[in-house]
């Protein structure tokens, strides 16, 4: 059985699609997703393809980019970014110390 019709809360026209009509849904889905997309910004929070990337070059690697040291229990890979700043940039294997010690500097 579907929903019973509600009017929209913004212009009063019955809808089934909850609280708001499709076009004032829109309207408030946009003024919503420009603040949260600031805060992902501002707090460093990557999006779910960074995660899938960063957990397949931890769980994949064999040496670190930055020492050409092998994996160790007592210092564990980090996926780094290659171009510091940069979420797009391609992500290499890198010891958590040797990652910390580099910290936002370029290689090159």
């Amino acid at each position: 059985m579907g929903r019973f019709a509600q009017p929209c809360l913004d212009c009063g026209k019955l809808s089934k699609n909850g609280p708001r009509c499709e076009a004032h849904q829109r309207v408030k889905s946009s003024q919503w997703d420009a603040p949260k997309a600031a805060r992902k910004k501002a707090t460093g929070q990557y999006a779910g393809d960074y995660r899938k990337r960063a957990r397949q070059v931890r769980e994949t690697a064999a040496y670190c980019w930055l020492c050409g040291g092998e994996p160790r229990k007592d210092d564990p890979m980090q996926a780094d970014h290659v171009i510091p700043g940069d979420p797009l940039s391609p992500l290499a294997p890198a010891h958590r110390s040797c990652n910390a010690a580099r910290g936002n500097k370029p290689m090159f």
